[in-house]
C-alpha cells in the first residue's frame, strides 16, 4: 500500500539555476525508481538559511509530494542521505485531505477572517470615541505667558515664600 509523502531539499547556492533542474531531475527519478509517484511539484527558490549548514548561508529550496510503497521509503532517504548535492532533506508523511476537509478547512477560515474583521471595526469604533470625548483641559481657560509671568513676579516679589 502506498503512503503520502512530502519531501523538502535544499541544494546549495554554488549551483546556478540551470544547474540545479539535473539535481531536481535526479531526486524525482529516485522517487520513481523506488516505486513512488509525485504528485506535487514546487520550487520554492533561493532563501536564507537560519544558520549555516557546511559553511553554507543560502540555498535553493525544492518540494514534492509523492506516493511511496512504505517499504521503499528507507531506500529513498538512504540514496538522499548519499547524496553529495542535497544539502539537507526533510521527509514527512502527510495525510490526504477529502472534499470535506477541505470544505470545513475553507468554513473555518472564512469565519475566522470574519471574527477579526468585527474585531477591527470595534476596535475602530472605540478609536473614535476617544477621539471625540472632550479633554478635560477644553474646559479650563488657558492662561497667556504674560499673565504667567506676572503672577510668577507678584509671587517672587513678596517675602511671603519663606
Amino acid at each position: 500500500m502506498n503512503e503520502h509523502y512530502e519531501i523538502l531539499y535544499i541544494l546549495p547556492i554554488s549551483l546556478t539555476p540551470e544547474e540545479t533542474t539535473p539535481i531536481v531531475e535526479k531526486v524525482a527519478g529516485l522517487i520513481k525508481e523506488n516505486g513512488g509517484e509525485i504528485t506535487k511539484d514546487e520550487n520554492l527558490g533561493k532563501q536564507k538559511f537560519a544558520y549555516p549548514i557546511k559553511s553554507l548561508t543560502h540555498g535553493y529550496y525544492f518540494s514534492f509530494e509523492f506516493d511511496l510503497p512504505k517499504a521503499h521509503l528507507i531506500k529513498l532517504t538512504r540514496a538522499l542521505t548519499l547524496s553529495k548535492e542535497v544539502v539537507r532533506f526533510l521527509i514527512i508523511k502527510k495525510k490526504i485531505k477529502t472534499e470535506t476537509e477541505i470544505k470545513e478547512e475553507k468554513d473555518l477560515q472564512e469565519k475566522l477572517a470574519k471574527r477579526k474583521e468585527k474585531e477591527i471595526e470595534k476596535l475602530k469604533a472605540e478609536k473614535e470615541e476617544v477621539k471625540e470625548k472632550p479633554s478635560k483641559e477644553k474646559g479650563k481657560e488657558k492662561i497667556s505667558l504674560e499673565d504667567l509671568d506676572k503672577k510668577l513676579d507678584e509671587i517672587l516679589g513678596t517675602d511671603e515664600i519663606i
